[in-house]
């Protein structure tokens, strides 16, 4: 599997990938096509992150890419997929450092 290339496969490591959002759960394989609705740069220990919130219309997960204060084109309204393993961080599910995709911008 190249960089550009995500799991199309039904389970990973014996649990099932979930292709909604609403359907992930902790340590889980997750593989979602949304819509960025936030972004900014936080501040991580001693580091620095960009956190995004990935909407799907079943529910919102965090993306975290661990010291980038920015992703190129990771702004709100972009959809984009993403893949990684979900953790729960509080109360909300997150994926750190996910693998991701820009989805071309669709013509009106």
């Amino acid at each position: 599997m190249s960089s550009c290339e995500f799991t199309c496969a039904a389970s990973w490591g014996g649990k099932p990938v979930a292709r909604r959002i609403a359907d992930a759960r902790a340590r889980q394989r997750v593989v979602v096509t949304g819509a960025i609705s936030k972004s900014r740069t936080i501040a991580l220990g001693h580091s620095q992150a960009y956190s995004c919130v990935l909407t799907d219309g079943s529910g919102e997960i965090g993306l975290i890419f661990v010291g980038r204060h920015t992703v190129r084109g990771m702004v709100p309204g972009i959809r984009c997929t993403v893949e990684g393993t979900a953790r729960m961080v509080g109360t909300r599910l997150e994926i750190w450092n996910p693998l991701y995709r820009l989805e071309p911008e669709s013509v009106a």
